[in-house]
């Protein structure tokens, strides 16, 4: 026996454990670097972000968030270093396999960190569930970042061919494989799988490094977001859904949860008609008959209080006359929210009534889950005809085909279906003007008819890069990324003057109920980083003067009051979903429920309430006020309902 153990600790195999050792460390260090610069690029590029830490706290965000860029690396390139020490394989091709693997996974890395970091003005956080989203409008995503982003894309590539070519040279030259001791090579590859685990997990014992560990330091927000890098927070996003695998679980009680959020829902004039199966789905008690109003909801892309003369106190911006003049003589909300930081969390919450809150993304889906409020079917078998149009491509966000296909729109249409009107400078994301007329005509042929309609409409213009449209809406010089938007938004606002005109000329216009809300803020301006709330706030008007009368609401509204508002305000009798109250009942319980990335959000009136589901990580009201407490129950409660109901299909009863 001894003797045998003897052979094989005498067995040798051909080995150059130095070599491996020293690209395997140049690979990882080299990475260490990479993020660390993507890290200080941030502090850098958006350091009107982080304008609140000082030199210490930026200091400690960094060496603390070697742990998370540890810990992507290894996720990353430890399978390939382990296979790499293997004691078994000497021959050059198997080194250059394995070396290959490395530069692939290196360059994946560097796709995720640039894809985060372009993203991080849109909405001031990491990627963590938008790639689930993204994935729907692909092909826009795709044509867009080749686009705009060509020369990162470019730099990544010829960075990685560098990194296998002086790879292979290496290889070519140094690896020399000796005769090695079985125990040693046996060693050292233990040694390297130990690491590794160590790196991946940040310990032996213990839950693995997750999000949460990114709040056990930090005081303040800003930290977070410089501790954690892209890398770590898409794969746990994507890793698990609401569970400890992936993102932050809220541990609040289901049951209460439930009861808690129907208290917030419930108006006087409403019932839970399936309480057990759908908690959340109410109906109108008394239900009053209603003249057939035509309603259109126009969403504004990335639209601005703050550039929006009646809306920032006159400021003097000069680039929205017609929508100040829209707003004067309409029902202007002053306290309004997005539901999120991008297009889907505004067009979700307004046509289904539910936020996409974390986790609910693997869920989510029109395509996968049919039990929805469906409001254009509604007013189908009210007799109306429903339209749903958009001012970018068809195939953008996947609506036209979801619109009439899966939420009953009768027709839909994209920017290739609208006459050019205008002769543009250069390709946009969408036109607003010629949408609008496009609508205007589809109105006016149907009221021609004598029926109403039912008309959702998204504009574009104002998406970024904020591209000119023609020389006559060139009121700023184009030299600032905010000049650009101006441009944009005075083009937009130019449109709705138009489409107003042509609703008046072609009669509609007394009949029709006008809803303005945008989807979310832009992005690009570094204004908009600092306040919770202010990063969320959007213009939000009613428009009928010869139906409401002028006035101006200020408690807290959002996009997901919506479907209860139209069913209200109609008078429609069929049960309805939707995580928000109707915007003209003052006796309602009035909020926003917003998702901020990994954080969840409350507004009440002028107060306001972030949580990571674990704890509250930011609140206008001090932890002494008894409101405090309130208001983060109701918001973990909500989120914990739709989570649930969600998750199990309990969202609503359709009845098509």
């Amino acid at each position: 026996m001894i003797g045998k153990l003897r052979k094989i600790y005498l067995v040798e195999f051909l080995q150059d454990i130095k070599f491996k050792i020293r690209i395997s460390l140049i690979y990882f260090v080299s990475m260490i670097l990479l993020f660390s610069l993507v890290r200080l690029l941030f502090c850098i590029v958006y350091a009107d972000a982080f304008a609140g830490l000082s030199f210490w706290d930026k200091a400690i965000s960094f060496v603390y968030g070697l742990r998370f860029d540890i810990s992507s690396i290894s996720m990353f390139l430890g399978c390939f270093i382990i296979i790499l020490f293997l004691p078994f394989f000497k021959k050059q091709s198997f080194i250059k396999v394995c070396v290959a693997m490395m530069c692939i996974s290196m360059l994946t890395m560097l796709l995720a960190l640039s894809a985060d970091f372009f993203y991080f003005p849109e909405v001031k956080r990491h990627m963590t569930e938008d790639l689930l989203l993204a994935f729907r409008d692909k092909d826009f995503i795709i044509k867009y970042v080749l686009r705009y982003y060509w020369w990162a894309l470019s730099l990544i590539f010829i960075l990685t061919g560098f990194a296998i070519a002086k790879s292979f040279k290496s290889i070519n030259r140094h690896y020399n494989p000796k005769p090695t001791k079985l125990y040693k090579s046996v060693g050292v590859f233990i040694a390297v799988v130990l690491m590794i685990v160590l790196g991946r997990r940040g310990n032996f014992s213990g839950m693995p490094l997750n999000l949460i560990d990114a709040y056990s330091i930090p005081r303040k927000s800003e930290n977070i977001q410089l501790i954690l890098n892209g890398v770590f927070t898409q794969f746990y996003y994507l890793k698990g859904t609401n569970d400890t695998k992936g993102t932050i679980s809220n541990n609040y009680s289901t049951k209460q949860a439930l009861k808690n959020a129907q208290q917030i829902l419930l108006s006087n004039n409403e019932f839970f008609p399936e309480e057990d199966k759908y908690p959340l789905m109410r109906q109108i008690k008394i239900v009053k008959k209603r003249p057939k109003y035509n309603i259109i909801v126009i969403l504004l892309e990335s639209w601005m209080p703050k550039y929006i003369d009646s809306f920032n106190g006159n400021k003097g911006y000069g680039v929205t006359p017609n929508f100040d003049n829209i707003a004067r003589n309409g029902i202007k909300f002053t306290n309004a929210y997005s539901a999120g930081p991008r297009s889907q969390y505004g067009l979700i919450a307004s046509l289904v009534g539910m936020q996409i809150v974390s986790g609910t993304a693997y869920y989510y889906g029109f395509d996968m889950m049919n039990k929805l409020t469906k409001m254009a079917l509604a007013f189908n078998k009210m007799g109306y005809f429903t339209m749903y149009t958009q001012s970018c491509e068809r195939n953008a966000i996947g609506m036209c085909n979801t619109a009439t296909n899966i939420l009953n729109f009768s027709e839909s249409y994209g920017k290739e279906d609208f006459p050019r009107l205008m002769d543009y400078q250069s390709d946009n994301v969408g036109y607003d003007y010629d949408m609008l007329d496009f609508v205007s005509k589809k109105a006016g042929q149907h009221h021609k008819k004598d029926q109403p309609f039912f008309i959702y409409s998204f504009t574009g213009t104002t998406h970024t890069p904020f591209n000119p449209t023609t020389d006559k809406f060139d009121k700023y010089p184009r030299t600032s990324v905010e000049n650009k938007y101006l441009n944009s938004l005075f083009y937009a606002d130019y449109s709705i003057g138009h489409f107003i005109e042509k609703a008046k000329r072609d009669g509609y216009f007394d009949d029709t109920i006008f809803i303005f809300m945008a989807d979310h803020i832009a992005g690009n301006f570094a204004e908009t980083y600092r306040a919770t709330k202010g990063r969320f706030n959007i213009p939000f008007v009613i428009y009928a003067p010869k139906i409401f009368k002028a006035q101006q609401i200020n408690y807290a509204v959002s996009q997901a009051d919506l479907i209860p508002t139209i069913y209200h305000l109609m008078g429609i009798e069929e049960p309805f979903t939707a995580v928000g109250t109707n915007v003209f009942d003052k006796d309602a319980n009035h909020f926003a429920l917003i998702c901020d990335g990994a954080n969840i959000v409350l507004v009440e009136g002028e107060h306001y309430i972030s949580n990571n589901r674990v704890n509250v990580v930011e609140s206008s009201l001090s932890k002494d006020d008894e409101r405090y407490t309130l208001m983060n129950d109701t918001l973990l409660s909500l989120d914990k309902a739709i989570t649930e109901s969600i998750k199990y299909n309990r969202w609503y009863k359709a009845t098509d």
